[in-house]
């Protein structure tokens, strides 16, 4: 890619992240809440009113600025961060190896008030981010991307673990749960809650596990066991749900 086409590509991926971030802000009232939480090591971002979290979205770090060196530092090139808030920044790296540019395989530039955010949308595009974020640091900021984003359960709070899970084909996502059976064959009746604000992913089941929970009128370790629940990440829910047949 020539350093022409490279401007270009830049340019189209800030205003298509600041759709993206127009997007976030109006589904989810990000302007409304008013604390932000993030955890590096679980590459979680929550916001939260009243230690309530309302929010959370998954993240991986693009980079970080310094008022004091005037500098931009590449996600992946800071020793500092925990690998599983920047393990998908290898493959910006990657595509700037590929396409010979040069500013996504230097691991520093000279910053100035636009290098962070048209970075992070770069990165944004190649990920395929939801949406991106700028947090205040001791001296400069920290960008970051959100992979997944989605309302808190109820009942959670800033401090507690809300689940991330593990994807070989999504990287990762949110966890929601599964009968074996849903995912064997995603296309028969699903069994579940009415996905709403507070619970976007209900847990799910079959016909065949629906027969073995109204035996006990509730979940029991000994019907579960029967079901086989599976943990999967929110996309792949969302995909197999989308196959399901519906009731008439």
């Amino acid at each position: 890619m020539t350093p022409d086409k490279f401007v270009e590509f830049r340019h189209k991926a800030v205003h298509e992240l600041m759709g993206l971030n127009a997007q976030c802000k109006e589904e989810f009232h990000l302007s409304s809440w008013p604390r932000w939480d993030y955890d590096l090591e679980r590459a979680t971002l929550t916001f939260s009113e009243n230690g309530v979290p309302k929010v959370v979205a998954a993240i991986q770090v693009v980079g970080t600025t310094s008022r004091s060196l005037g500098t931009w530092m590449w996600g992946w090139a800071n020793e500092s961060l925990p690998p599983n808030a920047v393990k998908d920044m290898s493959s910006v790296r990657e595509f700037g190896h590929t396409e010979a540019i040069g500013e996504l395989v230097k691991s520093e530039l000279p910053d100035d008030e636009y290098l962070g955010w048209g970075m992070t949308a770069v990165a944004a595009q190649l990920l395929g981010a939801r949406g991106a974020y700028r947090c205040p640091d001791a001296d400069g900021f920290i960008y970051l991307v959100y992979t997944s984003i989605g309302f808190a359960k109820t009942g959670s709070d800033v401090s507690g673990s809300y689940q991330l899970a593990e994807c070989s084909e999504h990287t990762n996502g949110f966890a929601t749960y599964l009968c074996e059976h849903l995912l064997a064959n995603p296309t028969q009746q699903w069994f579940s809650n009415e996905p709403d604000e507070a619970e976007p992913w209900p847990d799910a089941w079959c016909a065949s596990c629906e027969a073995l929970f109204s035996e006990q009128g509730k979940w029991t370790e000994k019907n579960q066991a029967k079901s086989g629940v599976r943990m999967v990440c929110h996309h792949c829910y969302e995909d197999l749900r989308s196959q399901r047949t519906k009731p008439d």
